[in-house]
């Protein structure tokens, strides 16, 4: 099996709080403003990877 079909493609709101180390509110709030797209699919909140990247691009970007 190659890599790609076992890396996953989206994270879950709880998983994004994880990897930066805050709280889901601060996600959420992240993505109510704007700052970090995500899409939603039946009420679902999903982070897509590349967005993950680019969000961490652009925040080092900035500092």
């Amino acid at each position: 099996m190659d890599e790609k079909a076992t890396t996953k493609r989206y994270y879950r709101v709880d998983e994004v709080a994880c990897y930066f180390s805050v709280c889901e509110q601060t996600v959420y709030r992240l993505i109510d403003m704007g700052d970090l797209k995500a899409i939603r699919l039946r009420g679902c909140i999903r982070v897509p990877v590349e967005e993950l990247r680019e969000f961490v691009e652009r925040q080092l970007a900035d500092s």
